[in-house]
């Protein structure tokens, strides 16, 4: 069986939301009297959860955490989310996917607002049946959010899905359906992170997504 349904994470997939995400959390952190280097990379942060990527890695107890990510929300929601842009080739994938009669969704652990003011800002919303996102106070495992699109499309069987992300959150989240996942290479994966993951195909660039894609319907 071919697939027939494509699930795409947001931040470092579709979008490079770096440059809000990356300011706000340095902003947070030192508010809230984290320190951070000046050449510290944050880029670990492109994906993950919030409030789980600040315990993994910053060792922080519930509390402190949720302190840095109300900083942190407050900051983003202020101006660092509109400080991104679409990744080259996304919408050109896109428009080819739907052209072949794929059907597409988006599965982020994004907050809801957040996706759908990124996504609407750039008009990419019509391309997706669904957008799957965190709808929590607490933030959404990637798991937990595609096995919530997989129900909004009916429950799809996992051969007919494939899964489109930069991190192995993605891959992770994925697999637990039984689903693939082919990786866009963003820049923000740790090294070897794919293949430890289990990535059945990492794309340098949206044409290479593209026609592995449409090959695999």
């Amino acid at each position: 069986m071919g697939i027939r349904y494509v699930l795409f994470d947001l931040d470092g997939t579709l979008f490079d939301t770096s440059p809000g995400i990356l300011r706000c959390i340095r902003a947070a952190l030192r508010q809230c009297g984290v320190p951070v280097g000046e050449g510290e990379n944050l880029n670990k942060f492109i994906g993950p959860p919030f409030l789980s990527a600040l315990k993994e890695f910053y060792g922080m107890d519930e509390a402190q955490a949720v302190r840095v990510k109300d900083v942190y929300r407050a900051l983003y929601a202020a101006g660092g989310v509109d400080e991104c842009a679409p990744m080259p080739g996304a919408r050109e994938c896109l428009e080819a996917l739907r052209g072949a009669g794929l059907t597409l969704a988006v599965a982020t652990s994004k907050p809801l607002p957040f996706a759908l003011r990124v996504l609407g800002r750039f008009d990419f919303l019509p391309f997706f049946a669904f957008v799957g996102a965190d709808e929590t106070p607490t933030g959404t495992e990637k798991a937990e959010v595609v096995g919530r699109v997989l129900q909004k499309l009916g429950g799809p069987p996992p051969e007919a899905c494939m899964m489109v992300g930069d991190r192995k959150y993605d891959v992770l989240g994925a697999a637990a359906h039984g689903i693939r996942c082919v990786c866009y290479d963003s820049g923000f994966a740790e090294p070897g992170e794919y293949g430890r993951a289990g990535a059945c195909k990492v794309a340098s660039s949206y044409a290479e997504v593209q026609a592995f894609l449409l090959a695999a319907r």
